[in-house]
């Protein structure tokens, strides 16, 4: 008797695994096709003249396509990381957290089109706005996330992890804001000034970041007795 329920034991334990597997795996795919769809807008600009000077102004005309696929890509990227960085600590799944990480995700396929949409029209507020509002909502769907998973009535993670500084709600709410500064900077300043936003306050909110982890690690390790481990 003892031996039939440690087998039921093993077969959940092994379901459960497989379950979670499957969500990560598909969550990982998505990010892939979404990473590599956005260079694919970035298309070989057409010359109507094979000289240097047509090959260097063709160039030239895609740098505000590239400026749109840098930051998307590092946006996407830095997501990703914090999905990995979240879902180490989940120990089973309910339909809750499946439903949450497939509106996550469905911020993430809009990427490539608000992308190239501002990139297209770099000098307009509203390309800017849709592409600011579709980051503001992925961020807001990763807090939401990692409230989620906080939370203990789910259950979905071991107590003592609540705590832990890689699911600090402060981190995942600082993107939603940032963006929605530049929209507000858009309607007071010219569009184009907007883009800039980002690329001064992301490294100064990274320093800050930085600060507050160590502050968090340390009273994680004194609440729990345990050291925090390395992101990987």
């Amino acid at each position: 008797m003892a031996h039939a329920s440690s087998d039921t034991a093993l077969d959940h334990h092994e379901r459960t695994k497989f379950q979670l597997e499957r969500l990560i795996l598909f969550t990982d795919a998505v990010f892939a096709i979404a990473i590599t769809l956005l260079v694919i807008e970035i298309r070989v600009p057409e010359l109507h003249h094979a000289t240097e000077a047509d090959a260097m102004h063709g160039l030239l005309r895609l740098i505000p396509k590239f400026i749109g696929f840098f930051i998307s890509f590092f946006v996407i990227a830095v997501y990703w990381v914090a999905h990995h960085r979240i879902f180490r600590f989940v120990r089973r799944l309910d339909n809750g957290l499946i439903w949450i990480n497939l509106f996550f995700l469905l911020g993430i396929v809009l990427m490539p089109f608000t992308t190239a949409y501002q990139s297209e029209y770099s000098l307009l507020r509203t390309p800017w706005i849709v592409y600011s509002l579709n980051i503001i909502v992925v961020g807001l769907m990763q807090v939401r996330m990692q409230a989620y998973l906080r939370n203990r009535a789910h259950g979905l993670t071991l107590a003592h992890e609540h705590a832990h500084p890689d699911l600090d709600l402060y981190r995942p709410l600082s993107s939603p804001l940032v963006f929605l500064v530049s929209i507000l900077v858009s309607f007071l300043l010219p569009p184009w000034t907007a883009r800039m936003v980002p690329g001064i306050a992301f490294p100064l909110l990274g320093l800050l970041h930085s600060r507050r982890h160590r502050r968090l690690s340390t009273a994680y390790e004194r609440l729990t007795h345990r050291p925090v481990a390395e992101t990987q």
